[in-house]
């Protein structure tokens, strides 16, 4: 809502004015009057301002001085005069004090309304490239023009939140340090990049909490299916210069709070989450060593299972689960040369699973598997390279087959989180996504080639059962229906 100040002696003008914005002019609100330019000034000085209607002959300070006056104290307002006179000296006047428009009384509703949507027009550009500078630098606590600030918010208080789609990262930094407004803007929030992609930082009005949450969720569903996504949110609103003291504490209770697997929606209440380090028992990591100086494997993976049975039990926190995985890695190498003699690399790589598994059994079968290296292909020690080469070939070749994730990874002898880690290492898409293309461009090269098949044949071919489904998709992916690309093959 852009902020309004109307300035006019006479009452009965004042009054219809203010009831045409409150009656049509949905994006403008009302938060001031004055019968007197010293009056208005008055005001400016106290509230930031986006537009200033006023009346040109007023007792005192006239409108034209006003308008000038009111640049003075806030150079980016807008002003619109309204006056009883056509005279050619008030028009030269309002040009010189640099006014939007120039209306004469009476003035007409269907004027008054298309003056005041081209007004908000402009003050949307104007905003968005201001919160576009300021908004940065105020979200990583840098300086900022305070000024700026309150010209652009005043005294408005928000709600904040900061979201997670997926697991969290472990190799990121725990502090923003770098961000940038996403534009064109949203709608309800004003979002900002956080950390990575996969993060983001919103700003939303004041308003009712039934109505915040279910904007909140609606965003947060916006990736599709995504195993696990966090949001942390403001029950009360705050001043904007609360952002960075938020996103400081937001990610910790972030990295305190996150589950693998779990969808969550999180107060945030201020303070400092409390948190104790957990870790596994030294008598487990005892009976561990030994079963693995007496090649005990069997006993060895139904540790790790019953690991990430407990796990999923307790809604452990990725963050504690991480902790606890390099305490095994570590206890691990202590006791197996081949995991001494690769310890960085396989931390790392566990790093990476945290980021991709959809469960914590997903992730403790990976980590068994790149332990003892035993989670390759058919039992033969194939390199990455050769693991992911070998799914690409097997989808291309059986693309027209229900495949699914999990049913490649049986063929492949890998988990659905080595396969995920697999095509993020070694290309730009996922597996659904390169599923997908593999079927959208055999059913392209069908519908040239075989334009006498009809469409559920061609649906068949390329593994879908139901036609209507694969026309959707077919059209996501190409922008065109079957028949269009048809009629319009691309050349």
């Amino acid at each position: 809502m852009y902020q309004v100040l109307i300035v006019d002696d006479e009452l009965p003008a004042l009054r219809f004015v203010r009831s045409i914005i409150e009656q049509f002019a949905k994006d403008f609100e009302v938060i001031g009057t004055a019968i007197s330019g010293e009056q208005g000034l008055d005001f400016l000085a106290q509230h930031p301002v986006d537009l200033l209607i006023t009346d040109i002959s007023m007792h005192g300070i006239s409108g034209i001085d006003l308008s000038m006056e009111a640049r003075k104290i806030q150079p980016g307002i807008h002003i619109v005069i309204i006056s009883g006179y056509g005279e050619f000296e008030y028009a030269q006047g309002a040009i010189q004090a640099g006014v939007d428009d120039y209306l004469l009384k009476p003035v007409s509703i269907s004027k008054m309304t298309a003056m005041l949507q081209s007004i908000a027009q402009k003050l949307g550009t104007e905003s968005s490239n201001r919160a576009a500078a300021l908004l940065p630098a105020i979200a990583c606590d840098q300086d900022y023009g305070k000024e700026a600030a309150w010209q652009l918010y005043g005294s408005r208080s928000f709600h904040f939140a900061l979201i997670r789609w997926g697991n969290l990262d472990m190799s990121l930094p725990k502090a923003l340090t770098a961000t940038s407004l996403i534009q064109p803007e949203d709608g309800y929030f004003q979002a900002l990049r956080g950390r990575d992609e996969d993060e983001r930082i919103l700003i939303a009005p004041d308003a009712p909490m039934e109505d915040l949450l279910t904007q909140l969720s609606v965003y947060l569903t916006r990736p599709g299916a995504v195993s696990t996504w966090t949001a942390v949110y403001t029950p009360t609103p705050q001043p904007i210069e609360s952002l960075p003291a938020f996103i400081k504490w937001a990610l910790i209770l972030l990295y305190r709070q996150a589950i693998i697997g779990k969808h969550q929606i999180l107060q945030f209440t201020g303070g400092t989450p409390n948190e104790e380090v957990v870790r596994l028992p030294g008598s487990d990591l005892k009976q561990l060593s030994y079963f693995i100086s007496t090649g005990k494997h069997r006993l060895i993976k139904d540790y790790f299972v019953s690991l990430a049975v407990d796990w999923e039990r307790n809604q452990m926190p990725q963050r504690q689960v991480w902790h606890m995985g390099r305490q095994l890695i570590h206890q691990i190498a202590a006791s197996y040369a081949p995991v001494y003699n690769r310890l960085e690399e396989i931390l790392q790589e566990f790093g990476e699973m945290i980021r991709c598994a959809n469960s914590y059994g997903d992730l403790m079968s990976s980590l068994y598997a790149i332990v003892f290296e035993n989670g390759g292909f058919k039992d033969r020690k194939l390199s990455t390279r050769e693991l992911y080469d070998y799914a690409i070939q097997y989808i291309q070749a059986n693309y027209a087959l229900p495949l699914s994730m999990q049913s490649v990874c049986d063929e492949v002898g890998i988990s659905q989180t080595y396969l995920s880690r697999l095509f993020r290492k070694y290309s730009d898409t996922t597996f659904n996504a390169y599923l997908t293309r593999c079927r959208m461009e055999a059913a392209m090269r069908l519908l040239r080639e075989k334009p006498e098949y009809l469409l559920r044949d061609v649906a068949t071919c390329v593994g879908y059962d139901d036609s209507s489904y694969f026309t959707k998709v077919f059209h996501q992916y190409t922008g065109q229906t079957p028949s269009q690309f048809v009629e319009r093959p691309s050349k």
